[in-house]
């Protein structure tokens, strides 16, 4: 928390980074209380966690209330992923390489299980059990390595949007290889990009909008829109908000 609050400071200033740590600390007690004194309707499967609520996801620019686990940091993104790699992708019987952009802490426990599957965990900064430092638009790995590719929430960060699905394209084995990938997406048809890295929106670049896919396609995929195969019941229990994400194939 003390790490957060200090690049807040350093993102918007101390006055409005402090008003902000209050509010996430307000909201954290509230949420504390609820799981100590009400019965738990909610559970996380990528820790087993159960409580009544989520904390709040709270930014400068946004927050998302009934979020975060309060064991492992899951967000709905994360349990839904966990569930469709585990239940349907069967990720634990997968073999070869596979290269997973920005690892997300809370999925390390489903990548494990994946014993005989090579995985090289690749982000920016080190922090969250990276094996390899690199900017995704200049990857260090030959062309045609990667039997899988995992990459969400990432690529509406990247300075060049096109530069980077060329290089996840480079780096995915021909006709085998899959690329599984998402962003946040708004509710407007064409993407807005902002033209720097908005610190208010978790320093995105840009707002994808329904022509997402298409920016997949134009890069050289054959795109397949996915889902999560979860009922409303798992959503309720998991605390799931289903959104879009994709395979893509090397044409």
């Amino acid at each position: 928390m003390f790490e957060w609050y200090l690049t807040q400071i350093r993102n918007h200033g101390p006055v409005r980074a402090t008003r902000l740590f209050f509010r996430v600390i307000w909201r954290r007690v509230f949420v504390t209380l609820c799981n100590s004194t009400l019965p738990a309707r909610l559970t996380c499967p990528c820790c087993g966690w159960q409580g009544r609520r989520f904390f709040d996801y709270i930014e400068m620019g946004y927050s998302v209330p009934n979020a975060a686990c309060p064991r492992c940091d899951s967000h709905s993104r994360h349990r839904a992923l966990y569930l469709w790699l585990q239940n349907d992708y069967r990720v634990g019987e997968k073999t070869g390489l596979a290269l997973v952009f920005s690892p997300e802490l809370a999925l390390a426990p489903v990548w494990q299980t994946a014993t005989d599957l090579n995985v090289c965990k690749v982000d920016l900064e080190a922090g969250r059990g990276a094996n390899v430092l690199a900017d995704l638009m200049r990857l260090p790995f030959v062309s045609d390595v990667a039997d899988l590719i995992w990459c969400h929430h990432v690529i509406e960060q990247v300075e060049d949007v096109h530069v980077a699905l060329s290089e996840l394209r480079r780096a995915l084995a021909s006709h085998t290889g899959e690329l599984i990938i998402s962003s946040g997406l708004g509710q407007q048809e064409d993407t807005i990009e902002f033209g720097f890295s908005d610190k208010t929106l978790s320093g995105n670049r840009r707002l994808f909008g329904a022509d997402f896919s298409r920016t997949l396609a134009a890069a050289g995929f054959d795109v397949r829109p996915m889902s999560y195969d979860l009922s409303r019941d798992d959503c309720l229990k998991y605390g799931i908000l289903p959104e879009p994400f994709y395979h893509c194939i090397k044409l």
